[in-house]
């Protein structure tokens, strides 16, 4: 697995009028970590939406990520890297792109709640009859609007080591990167091996490896879900082979 993101070049797209929209139907949508030129408005308008990115500094601990539904929105800077994926298959979500000088400085970044103004003139720009005209003053609208708008709430650290450590498989897989080791997970934490045993088995009743082994075979079932084809969950997950999936597969059941 690798979290070295590709350029999807847009600012191009916003020469002639200062920006540019996708509106995504795709069903089951995954866009793997990528980067764009310029800055990026992402919203749901059906379904939810897992997102996740890292700030300007780039550092691995600076890593964000959000479940986004109707209501809410993420604001990027360009040169940002990210993924976006669909949770439960059927969405639906727009997407604003902004050259770097229509955002002002003060413009909060990340994730955020929308007014129903701000959802109002976003539909309305989706809409296919829109003058540009129109749509260029509905856009200086919405940057306006949107610096007023809440922040998402960021969940706080559970207090369980075991939960931490669940945190940390799971922070991995969403960034493509691979499962780290009970070895590493107990040094962050800064607890013993046999501290981290005792927990899981108090807060999960089973050892660490059973909970990591969980965690992936639940990742790989929904990546599954979602349309991709087993051979390259496999491979994106780093297994050897098919074969090695299809066992964790048959050995750690679904939950029920």
């Amino acid at each position: 697995m690798t979290n070295d993101p590709h350029l999807s070049p847009k600012l191009h797209l916003t020469a002639e009028h200062g920006f540019a929209l996708h509106d995504s139907r795709q069903p089951a949508f995954r866009r793997a970590w990528h980067v764009h030129d310029c800055g990026m408005l992402l919203w749901p308008r059906m379904g939810r939406l897992r997102t996740v990115w890292n700030d300007s500094s780039g550092e691995p601990d600076a890593l964000h990520a959000a479940s986004l539904v109707r209501g809410t929105a993420v604001l990027l800077h360009a040169s940002t890297s990210h993924l976006t994926a669909s949770e439960h298959g059927l969405q639906q979500h727009g997407e604003l792109y902004l050259p770097p000088d229509r955002l002002p400085v003060c413009l909060r970044f990340g994730a955020m709640h929308l007014d129903a103004a701000t959802i109002a003139m976003l539909e309305a720009l989706l809409a296919p009859t829109i003058s540009v005209t129109s749509a260029s003053w509905l856009v200086r609208a919405i940057v306006a609007q949107i610096m007023t708008s809440r922040p998402l709430a960021v969940p706080e650290e559970p207090a369980s080591v075991a939960l931490r450590m669940a945190q940390r498989f799971h922070a991995a897989l969403e960034r493509d990167m691979p499962l780290p080791s009970i070895d590493t997970v107990a040094g962050e934490l800064g607890i013993s091996i046999r501290q981290l045993q005792r927990a899981c088995q108090i807060e999960f009743g089973a050892t660490p490896v059973t909970v990591r082994r969980r965690i992936l075979a639940e990742h790989a079932r929904k990546l599954i879900a979602g349309g991709r084809s087993a051979a390259c969950v496999s491979m994106d997950l780093g297994f050897a082979s098919g074969g090695h999936l299809h066992r964790l597969l048959r050995e750690v059941p679904a939950p029920s």
